[in-house]
């Protein structure tokens, strides 16, 4: 089994619930490791509790550095390293001291809008979060959207962060297609809770947006009412802006 532990041992809060925790690599040699070096064994626990307490970790890998996860917001951890072969594990490291981030935003984004712009092209819009003291402070906003017939996972995120208008322009959309679309807040502690449900939308659809909340506002119906009044008097109207007309119409009359 390995002779020697991990040196400089450091920990990292990575989000409310992790915490990343490096050291310098381990010189792979005959007299040091006596064998083949595996992986790494973290060990884990609160500063309030005893080292008998403590919960381990198997990292199968060589890298140097490790993610410990559920663990609790906002709580201070020791953690030490050990090097492993097929013999076992080598000598405990020195331990190190490091808290968690505080809470990742526990409300979501409120009053989510979305208006058209152009085919291509949606405006959309929320209501501040604000974070209580349990929570880190926000750093921003992801608008999540994907298509609707793909999973979640495949989902582009446009942030908008603190400081700036809560708003954000899709782009590069599909006239045609249908897109699901959620909020959520972030911060040091990590992603918040998403806007729910997904909006689902259709450009150039008559039924585009599927949550009539996402439009019932009175901007979104003066836009109509302009929309509709230069139809009545535009009748040879380029295929740009026919299409843009489509789109506006397709968003506001549900």
């Amino acid at each position: 089994m390995p002779q020697v532990a991990p040196t400089q041992v450091s920990a990292r809060s990575f989000n409310s619930t992790a915490l990343n925790v490096s050291w310098l690599p381990i010189e792979q040699t005959r007299e040091k490791i006596h064998g083949r070096l595996i992986g790494h064994r973290l060990k884990y626990w609160k500063k309030d509790n005893a080292e008998e307490t403590a919960v381990y970790y198997l990292s199968r890998s060589t890298r140097p550095w490790a993610l410990v996860v559920g663990l609790q917001p906002d709580t201070y951890y020791y953690v030490k390293a050990m090097a492993y072969n097929s013999a076992g594990e080598g000598p405990e490291s020195e331990r190190f001291l490091e808290r968690t981030f505080r809470k990742a935003p526990q409300k979501p984004p409120s009053s989510v809008h979305i208006f058209p712009v152009d085919p291509s092209t949606v405006r959309v819009v929320w209501r501040y979060v604000a974070p209580s003291l349990e929570e880190e402070p926000l750093i921003g906003y992801k608008v999540r959207v994907w298509a609707y017939d793909q999973d979640m996972s495949t989902a582009n995120d446009t942030i908008v962060y603190v400081g700036s208008k809560l708003e954000a322009y899709i782009n590069n959309l599909s006239f045609g297609k249908s897109y699901n679309m959620r909020l959520l807040a972030f911060s040091n502690g990590g992603d918040g809770r998403m806007s729910s449900p997904a909006v689902t939308f259709k450009m150039g659809d008559p039924d585009a947006v599927r949550n009539p909340d996402a439009v019932r506002n009175a901007d979104a119906f003066r836009y109509a009412d302009a929309v509709r009044n230069s139809a009545s008097h535009s009748f040879n109207m380029p295929i740009k802006s026919l299409a843009l007309l489509i789109i506006s119409l397709s968003f506001i009359m549900i």
